[in-house]
This record gives C-alpha cells, structure tokens and sequence, in this order.
C-alpha cells in the first residue's frame, strides 16, 4: 500500500518495504557464494557494514535481503531489510561521504547504465513513482534546473516497470534519463519516502540529500531552494569526504 502523507511544510509520499530476491541465476542464487563470484559489500539493516560470516549467518536465520550490481565492474552491495529490522521515516541508510552503492539498470532507450557512466561530474538523482504527488509537482522544477546546468548530470530512478515509468515522462514532460525496475538498489539505500534526492559528487560519493518538497511554494521558490541546496551540498563536500577518510569509512 502506498500512503500519501502531509507533513506542513513538507508533503512526502511513503511507501512500505518491498523486498526482492537476488535474481535467480546461476551465479547469485545462493547467498553463500556472493563474497565469492564477485566484490560484494554487505550491510545491516541500518546500513553498517558487515562481514560476509555475520550476513550469511543472518540469511540462515530467516532474514531477508536485497542486492544491486555491477556485472561489468564485479561490484555488488546486499543489505539485510525487511520489517523487523527495517527503519521507516526519514532516515536513509547512506548519508554524506558515503559510496553510492553500484547498480546497472535499464533506461527508457534501452540502455543500461551503470553507476561509471555517471562519475566525473556532479549527478542529481531523483527517485520518484509515477501517481506520487509530491513527485508530479517536483517534475517541473527538475527540468527547469537541468537546462539551467549543463554541466552536471542528472538521472531519475523508479521501482517500477518501463511502462509506469513511460507514462510519469510522457504526461508530466520530464525529460531526464529515467531508469526503471530499480528496487534492489532503493531498497539498499534504503529510499522509502519520495520524492526524494541525492546529489553525488564526481567520485561517486554522496554529497546530500533531501527528502520531499515544499508545496505552498511557488515554482520558483521550490527552483531557488533547490540551487541552495545543491551549492551547500557542493561546499560541504570536501569536508564529508575528509571525516570519512579519518573514520576509515569505506561503505
């Protein structure tokens, strides 16, 4: 079920878990094995790294999990989820200075896009699902700060399938790349409110994030906020990735 929630100033659209098996094939149909077909990190259910003993030892007692991949780069990253230990709100599972997990998904062009295509410049993302609200009021605020920054990247991700995702970009004249089929890798960063934003930086790291928008605003209110936030984000950047450094954080 999905929800639609006002919280003054803000309006959020919250949706419960949905969890998703690894996919079935030959490599990655056995938890046991993932540490040893490819370069998987493993995280908690808050998002804490873990080793691969204590994640399979998990899975063996009936916890549920999801994943997100990069066949190309043989990266992947699995994270335990699931109700009993999942965190609901506004709380994501990565923050500042954290690695964006990797993940390869299909764009309505039929390509698939990986998180390299993205490093070198800063990259907005927005996650978002078509009958979301708050994600159709955002839509037009979005393209407006695109075609004001050409010299960032900018990409959209959906849970939901080619056809959903189609009709969010065609009714609502969004024009970003958007990937679709994206849960196992929404589910990792544990994305559970929408719209909700982040910005990377050129090395793949988060530099912000924010969660759903102001709808007494006006358009370009919502557009001058936006700006404010992403130059914050940018200027805090090199901070964050200085106290991860000193914490030996490599999530």
């Amino acid at each position: 079920m999905r929800i639609a929630r006002l919280l003054a100033p803000f309006l959020l659209c919250i949706t419960a878990a949905n969890t998703q098996a690894w996919p079935q094939d030959a490599s990655f149909a056995d938890p046991s094995q993932l540490g040893v077909v490819v370069n998987t990190r493993y995280l908690d259910a808050a998002g804490k790294p873990l080793d691969a003993v204590s994640f399979m030892r998990l899975v063996k007692e009936g916890k549920s999990y999801s994943s997100t991949r990069d066949t190309r780069s043989g990266a992947a990253m699995s994270r335990i989820v699931g109700p009993a230990s999942g965190q609901r709100g506004l709380t994501l599972a990565f923050g500042r200075g954290d690695a964006f997990p990797p993940f390869e998904l299909v764009a309505l062009d039929g390509r698939t896009r990986r998180l390299g295509d993205f490093q070198g410049r800063y990259t907005l993302v927005s996650f978002f699902f078509a009958d979301c609200a708050p994600c159709i009021a955002e839509a037009p605020m979005l393209s407006a700060y695109a075609r004001e920054h050409g010299d960032m990247n900018f990409v959209a991700i959906t849970y939901e399938d080619a056809i959903n995702a189609s009709r969010f970009a065609k009714d609502r004249h969004f024009d970003w790349p958007i990937l679709h089929d994206g849960q196992g890798l929404i589910d990792v960063l544990g994305v559970s409110v929408y719209p909700t934003l982040m910005l990377l930086g050129p090395d793949g790291r988060i530099a912000g994030a924010a969660v759903g928008i102001a709808m007494r605003d006006d358009q370009a209110k919502r557009l001058a906020d936006l700006s404010g936030w992403i130059e914050q984000w940018k200027r805090a950047e090199p901070v964050a990735q200085d106290n991860a450094k000193a914490a030996g954080i490599s999530r």
